[in-house]
């Protein structure tokens, strides 16, 4: 009788150790964030125009930072139309 008890909490002890392993994000660690854009790239400076289609290609979030802009302001020229916000 000893023996089945032992057999058996061995068994239980092996599935719940079996139970534990694997998974992608073994071990409770949190899944790794994606990359955040925590500013306004130079590129996206270089116009008006290319501004606006940055800024508009952005999710719309509450949740994250505000992006920091390049020391150089924007270019715009005079020719240039008023872009719909």
């Amino acid at each position: 009788m000893r023996t089945l008890i032992s057999a058996s909490a061995a068994l239980a002890a092996g599935l719940v150790l079996a139970g534990c392993g694997g998974g992608s994000y073994g071990g409770g660690s949190t899944p790794p964030s994606p990359d955040v854009a925590t500013a306004v790239p130079d590129s996206a400076v270089a116009s008006t125009p290319a501004m606006m289609t940055y800024l508009g290609a952005l999710p719309a979030s509450e949740t994250v930072e505000p992006l920091t802009l390049p020391a150089a302001d924007a270019a715009a020229t005079e020719t240039d139309e008023p872009v719909a916000i």
